[in-house]
Order: structure tokens, then sequence, then C-alpha cells
């Protein structure tokens, strides 16, 4: 016997596309991070910025100000022992 737990109607367009478009990259991988970095490199005139929490929990991707990527985990790690911070 199956059952449907969950059904997507054929109208999906507006807000939650809208939504899902506008959140934010969860970078968790060295690899992830450096290739995400790389394609923004590729576009002229947009400030691009990496930043970590001050209590060192995540890190944010900025572009021109606006957050458009979290970085956790391994790529986390990574960007902090590039700064010579262990945790």
């Amino acid at each position: 016997m199956s059952s449907t737990l969950y059904k997507q109607s054929t109208n999906f367009t507006h807000s939650t596309g809208s939504f899902l478009k506008s959140a934010p990259v969860e970078l968790t991988t060295v690899t992830g991070y450096n290739d995400f970095i790389k394609k923004l490199n590729k576009k002229d005139g947009d400030k691009i910025s990496t930043i970590i929490a001050e209590d060192k929990s995540q890190g944010y991707v900025l572009q021109d100000g606006e957050t458009i990527a979290t970085i956790h985990g391994e790529a986390k790690d990574y960007l902090l022992s590039l700064g010579g911070i262990t945790e």
C-alpha cells in the first residue's frame, strides 16, 4: 500500500520559487567554497567578501554587502586555518 506524503502542485512558480532562488547557498567543503568563489570572481564589478563570525561558528560570503552563502564544516575550518586560527 502506498500513500502520498507530499504533492507539489503544478503552479509552483511564484513566492516559493523566488525564495529558493534567493536563499543563501550552504558551503561545507573546501572544493565547493573554492569553486563558488572562482565562479563569483568571473563576474565584473561585484565586491566579494568572506567573513567568519566572531564566535567562529560559521562564515559568510557577501556580494555587494548581501549574504549569498553560509560556510560550515570543512570549508569553515579551512578558512580558519588560513588565518592561523584553531578552534
